[in-house]
């Protein structure tokens, strides 16, 4: 079955919209840059996805990848954008390159909370639940600060999101942990 997947100009706005959330994320947590040694992470569009990767409920899934290095193991996060739902998702009247700098913004929040251990992506259920509204609330507050458009439709449509997160361990898929972001339905 075809997906719908990003062209070339909504590939744009993703890498727009990724510059836009990293410039939020560093700011509102006074670090020097993303990605860095210290926050790891990609940017993955469906056509570049394992399925695995796939979480066709979401908007975006947090794939942790666990790397063998000469001073141990190291996590390599994985933003992993649905294309098909986010462009749903964008049909709703939503502005393409808001919905995702939230979603973009929301990942990179976990990316960097996940790095310094302020939550586990291996947390217990009621914990990941608690960081998905944490997570939220800050994504919306640095967006709102921003003044990014359209963000009180944005909060509409995203909701708080609560789908867990793939942890892979040695390249091959292991125990779902974490949060990813899935469109809130009223």
């Amino acid at each position: 079955m075809d997906r719908p997947t990003f062209n070339l100009d909504q590939l744009a706005l993703v890498v727009q919209a990724t510059r836009r959330g990293e410039a939020l994320v560093v700011d509102h947590y006074r670090i020097p840059m993303l990605p860095s040694k210290h926050y790891p992470y990609e940017v993955a569009t469906l056509v570049d996805m394992e399925p695995a990767e796939r979480a066709p409920a979401a908007l975006a899934h947090l794939v942790v990848y666990e790397r063998p290095r000469p001073a141990g193991v190291e996590a390599l996060y994985r933003v992993c954008l649905q294309d098909d739902a986010i462009l749903s998702r964008a049909r709703d009247g939503t502005n393409l390159g808001a919905l995702l700098v939230y979603v973009l913004t929301h990942e990179l929040v976990h990316v960097v909370r996940f790095q310094r251990a302020e939550q586990s992506f291996t947390a217990p259920r009621r914990a990941r639940k608690r960081e998905e509204d944490e997570v939220h609330h800050i994504t919306m507050q640095l967006l709102e600060q921003a003044r990014v458009p359209q963000v009180e439709r944005l909060h509409e449509l995203c909701g708080n999101p609560v789908r867990p997160a793939l942890r892979v361990e040695g390249g091959s898929p292991a125990r779902v942990r974490g949060g990813a972001l899935v469109p809130h339905r009223r």
